[in-house]
């Protein structure tokens, strides 16, 4: 069965756990960005936390259970509910999201094209992006296509800088959310924007919603908040 096929339903599937307090912030904004006067007028969520889904980073780095598989099921479980989309609030697992997307008969919604889009509509004179995110999404440099192709210089940065950025995320993880962790994400924005010329950060994992960061120095965006917009607009134009 296509896609289009798929008759509306008003449901939207959230397939999350990829990490459970990432994916709580991520229905928060949600909540949040819907406007609401009374419970009936947010939107009908069906939610699968599935901390279990094989690790996205130990698949990569040491040939371990692919995440597929798992993500495949939990998205055939969301689709059957029925829904009309489903939402991965994972920068990583959507490294892997072509080949879930071919298993599914609904569409699956990519943060990572997502966000991309966000800050080039936000941002339109912003020329180079750096992205703060874990393993999979360094290593596969997910953002790039997207970026590159709507004119967006992508910034890889080096390993260094990438091993400090994924035990911030392993902190955030364990809610070590404090100064010290806030002083040094900003750290790494600011040797990316100094030591890299970025012009702008994203916030390439969705860990980073569960924090509060002072105001950038350069534009930045953060993938939660940008496919937790998406998902409202959409199921808006779609009502």
């Amino acid at each position: 069965m296509s896609a289009d096929a798929c008759a509306a339903t008003g449901a939207v599937g959230i397939l999350g756990g990829m990490g459970p307090h990432a994916t709580v912030a991520f229905m928060d904004q949600l909540l949040q960005l819907t406007p609401a006067e009374r419970d009936s007028d947010h939107l009908h969520l069906i939610v699968d936390s599935h901390p279990h889904i094989p690790s996205r980073t130990r698949h990569l780095l040491y040939g371990e259970t692919s995440p597929v598989p798992g993500m495949i099921e939990a998205c055939r479980k969301l689709a059957a509910y029925p829904v009309d989309f489903i939402a991965v609030p994972c920068n990583s697992a959507c490294g892997f999201i072509d080949e879930v997307r071919a298993a599914l008969p609904v569409p699956i919604l990519d943060i990572v094209e997502i966000t991309a889009q966000g800050l080039v509509a936000e941002h339109p004179s912003v020329r180079s992006a750096a992205v703060i995110g874990g393993h999979v999404t360094y290593k596969k440099q997910s953002y790039r296509r997207f970026l590159e192709a709507a004119g967006v210089r992508y910034i890889d940065h080096d390993e260094a800088t990438q091993s400090q950025i994924e035990g911030l995320i392993t902190k955030i993880k364990l809610l070590d959310t404090g100064p010290a962790v806030v002083r040094s994400c900003v750290d790494v924005v600011e040797r990316l924007r100094d030591g890299y010329g970025a012009e702008s950060i994203i916030l390439g994992c969705t860990e980073f919603g569960c924090i509060n960061l002072p105001d950038p120095s350069v534009p930045m965006v953060d993938s939660s908040y940008e496919l937790a917009k998406h998902i409202v607009e959409k199921v808006k134009q779609d009502a």
